[in-house]
Parts: structure tokens; sequence; C-alpha cells
């Protein structure tokens, strides 16, 4: 499965971005785009609205961005044990007076630590201002990329060397990266950051350019050596490695000049050395912009391979976008409008819904009225009028019941109970008056019917019960009997 990152770079006065696709352990950079923004057309919010629609970058790959060489603040700071695992756990409560940040504004990451002896430690830290980082991350928000790393170049950098010159993973080596700006120089033993100074060059002008070469070379020279000897105790060693990133197009030059002053074995930073690249992408950029963007695109993609920090996963990163009160407001009044546009249409959408079912309950009760009345032919009030011929049915039945101890549904239950089917009596016709009740059926044999008489005698409701004109049928073999029986009268109270 191919997964795709890309790496961010906005300098001062350029963007450059590298998408780099990644399949098993191997790397491969897809696209490369670096231009100026040194233009109100040309603004790093412009460009990256563009990335994708304009340059065929992948939207869904993951975003690595870098943050400006001069806000980002690293201190190299000496401590025991115990105080190693309170800088881990507490962060910045614990270092907020060791930066040139107001504390309640500071955003300090863990970058690595060295043991400089049984319980002495050298840990490396990294700050900026959180105003810093969320103006950062509005740039990308604004062109509608949301990254999921923020690093520091130098980090990048490390990650882009570490990948084309595994041999950096042993023993102690130096990158030095420089800009027009800044001279950046990191110390690595075994593949760990020990210690990294940033300090800022001043450039007289383009013309006295060997000027500024020299003035590098011996900035570079006189603080690595004070570096190394602050670090270690100890002159530095004359087979340490240099590898060299900058945009200097006379590197071999600066090259030379490193190892005179230095006498260490100096290397000028290839970013394709062991990361493949499409033919048409391997131009004329400058490397020094290339390797952050290549290193930060490698972060995303591989965060387990390479070594840095991430200023969005900071315990006290709060780098939301301050409330725009105006914009909120505006977004309440129109969500309240659209939930009061929808709520009264569902109320309309409901009322005609139950006037619908109204009236289809009226027209049922108006067929069920015409169903049991079909003699009725003046409707006015269905409802009405059923509960009118209901209690007129009542008054009937009640003058029924008034006159036998029994009711009608009692007497069919009765029958129906005292009939076993083992006597296979068929009823024919059943008439039922306020003093008796007449059975017609049919039996199997005369023995049957006068067991079922005997049955019949023995229910409280009957006073008496009489066969009547029994015979056998002509045309089958059935017997054809008459039943009645005379209803108990109620005792007049």
């Amino acid at each position: 499965m191919v997964k795709r990152g890309i790496g961010i770079h906005i300098g001062s006065s350029h963007l450059c971005a590298v998408q780099i696709s990644r399949i098993g352990e191997g790397f491969c950079i897809e696209k490369i785009l670096n231009t100026q923004t040194n233009r109100s057309a040309d603004s790093p919010s412009d460009v990256l609205k563009s990335l994708f629609s304009k340059y065929g970058f992948d939207r869904h790959a993951t975003v690595a961005t870098s943050l400006p060489n001069n806000a980002v603040f690293f201190r190299s700071l000496e401590t025991d044990y115990v105080g190693l695992e309170q800088i881990r756990t507490s962060g910045s409560s614990s270092l907020e007076y060791d930066f040139p940040i107001e504390s309640n504004e500071i955003v300090i990451q863990l970058c690595s630590y060295y043991k400089l002896s049984d319980d002495k430690y050298s840990v490396l830290t990294a700050a900026m201002a959180r105003e810093s980082l969320r103006d950062k991350l509005n740039v990308l928000l604004d062109a509608k990329i949301r990254p999921d790393l923020m690093e520091a170049a130098v980090f990048a950098i490390h990650s882009t060397v570490a990948t084309n010159y595994p041999e950096i993973a042993t023993g102690v080596s130096i990158i030095a990266y420089i800009t027009d700006s800044n001279l950046i120089f990191e110390i690595i033993k075994n593949n760990n950051i020990l210690i990294v100074r940033n300090m800022p060059v001043f450039s007289s002008s383009d013309e006295n350019i060997d000027s500024n070469r020299e003035q590098i070379i011996k900035i570079l020279s006189r603080e690595a050596e004070i570096t190394w000897r602050k670090l270690f105790g100890a002159e530095i060693e004359q087979d340490t490695k240099i590898y060299l990133v900058t945009g200097d197009n006379n590197a071999t030059d600066l090259k030379a000049a490193i190892e005179e002053n230095l006498g260490c074995q100096t290397t000028i930073v290839n970013p394709y050395q062991k990361v493949k690249c499409l033919p048409e992408h391997n131009g004329d950029i400058p490397i020094d912009s290339v390797g952050i963007a290549e290193g930060l695109a490698l972060r995303a993609l591989a965060p387990g391979q390479t070594t840095g920090i991430n200023f969005l996963e900071a315990k006290n990163a709060d780098i939301k976008p301050k409330l725009n009160m105006k914009k909120e407001f505006v977004i309440c009044a129109v969500l309240i409008g659209a939930i009061a546009f929808i709520s009264l249409i569902g109320l309309f959408l409901r009322l005609s819904n139950l006037e619908a079912q109204y009236a289809r309950v009226k027209n049922e009760i108006r067929k069920v009225f015409q169903n049991t009345l079909p003699e009725e032919e003046n409707i006015v009030n269905p409802l009405a009028q059923l509960e009118q011929k209901l209690q007129s049915l009542r008054k009937e039945y009640a003058l029924f019941d008034s006159v036998s101890s029994t009711g009608t549904l009692e007497v069919l239950n009765t029958v129906t109970t005292c009939t076993p089917p083992e006597m296979n009596i068929k009823l024919n016709n059943m008439l039922i008056t306020t003093e008796s009740v007449r059975l017609m059926g049919t039996s199997q044999s005369f023995e049957s019917v006068y067991d079922w008489q005997r049955l019949l005698q023995d229910v409280p409701q009957f006073s008496n019960v009489d066969v009547r004109d029994i015979r056998r049928a002509p045309e089958s073999e059935r017997i054809q009997f008459i039943v009645l029986a005379s209803f108990r009268i109620k005792e007049q109270e």
C-alpha cells in the first residue's frame, strides 16, 4: 500500500513543498514545488490553496510544516534524574523561567537528553510563543490544510540527512544548516540530537559574498569548538563528520574552508542520495529549501524512524484561533433563523398530517355506521347515532334479562359447554325466548340424545329439559330430535 506525506516549508521569501511516497521501507519524491512569496500575488496562502488543484498534490496525504528558525528557542539544561522526570511529566511549568517568553504564552517540547554522569543529564528542550504557533497554523487553515505535525526546521534537516546518510546513526557528527540569516548546527551522537545552536548571521550586501562566507566559517568554527568542549569536555575530534546543508552555489569552497579550519571531513548533503526522485523534479532547487521540506515529509511518513518533535502534541499547546465574536454572533443568528424556519415548516407539515388523519378517521366512522345501520339514510352525527342505537339495544337486552335469569350469551356458552364432542351432536337451529330455549339437531344415536338431556338437566339455569319428536331420519342413519329447556324464573324481590 502506498502512503504519501507532504512537507511544507514557508520561508521569509519562498515556499517549498515536497510530496514523498512510501512503499515498504523505500521513499520516492513525486512532486516538488519551490516558488517565491515576496509579492502580494504570491502570498503563502494563495500558493497553498493551489497546491492540490493546480499542482496535483495528494489531498489525502499526511501534512507536516516547519516553524520559522527565529521563532524556535533551544536550550540544553543540566539536571539530575529527578529533574529529568519532572521535565518529562510537568513540561512547561518546570521550564517557564528558562526561556525569553512569558510563562503563560510558552509552548515547550522535550527533544532529547544525554547522560553526562551517574546522576547528571543534559536535557535538550525547544520552545516557542503560542501566538507564533497559532499564526503559522492559521496560514495553513486559511488554505483548508490541517497539518498533522509542526516541526522545527533543524529536526526536519536531521531527518533528511539521517535518511540519505544512514551512517550518522553511529558515532558523533555535526549538521550545519546555513541560511541567508541564520547559522544553525546540531551535534548528534548515535542519531540522537544532543544540542542545537541557532545564531543569526548579518549579511552586509550581495557584493560581499566572500566576506559573508568568511564570517559564517569563522562563527561556525568558533562555536563548534566551544559547544563540543562544553558538551564532551575535550577538543573536537578530527574524524568527526560534518554534514553541510546550504543553498550557497559555491558550497564546495565553503566545504574546503570548514575542513581547513576544523580538520573534519565535511559532506555537502545531497537530498537525493538515498531518496529516489523523479527526473523532472531533480532540478536547480536550493538544497536548504528542499532539504527541510523533504525532512518534513519524511517525518510525516515515518515518525517512528525519524527524530524530532511535534509542537501540536505539546501539553500546553493551546493553539485554537481566537474567537471572532462578530462572526460567531452572525453564525448563531443564522443557525437560530434556520432552526426556527425548519421548526415552522415541521409544524405546518404536522398540522397537515393531522388534518389528513382526521379526515380519514371521519370517513372510516361513516363507513362503519353505514355497514352497521344500513337502514339509516339520514346521517348527521354517526357517533351520536351509534350511541343512541346501542342504548336502545341495551334497554331491550335489559328487558329480556329482567324476565330470565340467564343472558343470551350465557345460554350459548352453557349449551356449548354441556355438549362434549364425543356425543357427536350437531345443532341445526336454536331459538331463545324469555322463558325457554328450543334446540333442534341430529345425533348419532338415541343414547347420545338422552345422555345430553341428563347433562342439560344438571344446569342450574334450566328448570326442566324435555326431549320431543325424536326419530330416525329417513334419508340418513342419524337421529333427529328437539330439546326444549325452560329457564328458571327470577325470584320476586
